[in-house]
């Protein structure tokens, strides 16, 4: 029988992971809890992670107990490697999701509460706004992270989603926020135009 431990709906198989120290176990579960990971992906992780640790010692003593410019980036490409080569890509998807989901929820108010006050908007429409700069925030974020080598495709698949998302509020709210970030009019918001998604 296996022991596990289940947070945000996601569970770190503590018995695959028994032989790895308290520390390691946490990072792995610092990840864990965005991303659901079997048994031997978690073990995978651990195991590179263990790899981190060590080179992460033996640079920070190279550098005489500072982390340079050099050694934050070397330690951030070991992590995003060690991600790509254990998660598949849907789970790799899922889990900058939720690294970055905080960070695109905050801009997303942030954009919807300055043009609700600028152009005295209703509170759908502020909700549509929100909804739809969060998403935008979110999913470039994450385009931009696993398309980082082909940086052209990111921003031209970031352009679609910012162009689909902007036509779903000029779709329900009857509002068009233009690239510049000016609001206009198009029709008089209708609540039957609502639709069940």
């Amino acid at each position: 029988m296996s022991a596990t431990v289940s947070i945000y709906a996601q569970t770190l198989d503590t018995d695959a992971l028994k032989s790895f120290s308290p520390s390691t176990v946490r990072e792995v579960f610092e990840i864990c809890r965005y991303v659901k990971l079997t048994a031997p992906q978690q073990i995978k992780l651990a195991e590179a992670i263990d790899s981190e640790n060590e080179e992460f010692v033996s640079l920070i003593a190279a550098d005489n107990g500072v982390m340079s410019v050099k050694t934050r980036n070397r330690m951030r490409k070991l992590r995003d490697n060690a991600l790509a080569s254990i998660l598949d890509q849907e789970q790799l998807a899922q889990y900058y999701r939720g690294v970055y989901d905080a960070e695109a929820n905050a801009e997303g108010i942030s954009i919807a509460d300055r043009l609700q006050k600028k152009y005295d908007l209703t509170d759908q429409n502020w909700k549509f706004i929100r909804i739809a700069f969060y998403k935008i925030g979110l999913e470039s974020r994450v385009i931009r992270k696993l398309m980082a080598d082909t940086p052209k495709k990111a921003e031209a698949a970031i352009a679609r989603l910012r162009e689909e998302q902007l036509k779903t509020i000029e779709e329900k709210g009857g509002i068009r926020v233009n690239p510049d970030m000016t609001v206009v009019y198009i029709r008089e918001f209708k609540p039957e135009a609502l639709r069940k998604e």
